[in-house]
């Protein structure tokens, strides 16, 4: 009896890894919808897909001269010529925060299984990598994706919110965003986003992407002033705390 040749059998096999990839996983991101956009109500939210996108041209700056604006001194292992360049939030039910990491290893072991190895085993450790954050590279990562998650915020404010005058809003500082995660929010068009900004005032961690927040930030409390609002003091860029 006549059998395929092992070889045959190999590339045949890393050709499904490379279609499960791109196909199943890649294309369950572009449906899956960013999990705080939702909660708050924002039209036509992004989905992971997109937000991994920006973070992938957001990564493109490190490859670019560092700017004399940014202090590297103290923190030069970030230098750019040093570095290489379902979905939880923390406020969603406090169980499923709990577990987040235990159903993102769920998710990425899965994902290994799929996509077989050794991509599959390569897309593990590097996820292993981003959540231990001991390298420059997973540190750089973790400030892309809570920025581009800014930018994002900031950008949906711009497009949804109203007027203070127009929602019937005495306090310009007012949040009513409740503690309690499985009571209702308020929409994009009623309040400003402000728990986006106050959760990340003091995430950025690399020069590049302190200054980058910052500047959001501000040119953010300019907009907001226009329209009848004010920024909270907990949606400032924080200092960063001395190890």
């Amino acid at each position: 009896m006549e059998t395929k040749p092992k070889r045959a059998k190999t590339e045949a096999a890393n050709s499904t890894d490379a279609l499960s990839f791109v196909s199943d996983i890649c294309g369950t991101l572009k449906k899956l919808k960013r999990t705080g956009w939702v909660m708050r109500k924002v039209p036509l939210p992004e989905s992971d897909s997109d937000h991994m996108h920006r973070c992938a041209m957001c990564a493109m700056l490190l490859t670019q001269p560092p700017d004399p604006r940014d202090d590297y001194s103290g923190a030069e292992r970030f230098h750019p010529d040093k570095a290489l360049a379902g979905d939880i939030t923390p406020y969603c039910n406090a169980d499923l925060v709990a577990s987040k990491h235990q159903k993102e290893d769920q998710a990425m072991q899965a994902i290994r299984k799929v996509v077989g190895d050794p991509l599959g085993s390569e897309l593990y450790e590097l996820w292993k990598e981003y959540e231990e954050l001991e390298t420059v590279e997973a540190i750089y990562c973790k400030d892309i994706d809570k920025f581009e998650m800014v930018v994002q915020a900031f950008e949906y404010e711009k497009e949804h919110l109203k007027p203070a005058s127009e929602v019937g809003n005495a306090d310009p500082h007012r949040n009513s965003v409740p503690s309690d995660p499985e009571s209702a929010l308020p929409t994009v068009c009623e309040e400003p986003l402000r728990r986006f900004f106050i959760s990340t005032n003091s995430a950025m961690k690399t020069p590049l992407f302190r200054r980058l927040d910052r500047e959001l930030r501000e040119r953010r409390e300019v907009m907001l002033k226009e329209r009848g609002w004010a920024a909270t003091a907990d949606e400032q860029q924080k200092d960063l705390q001395s190890p």
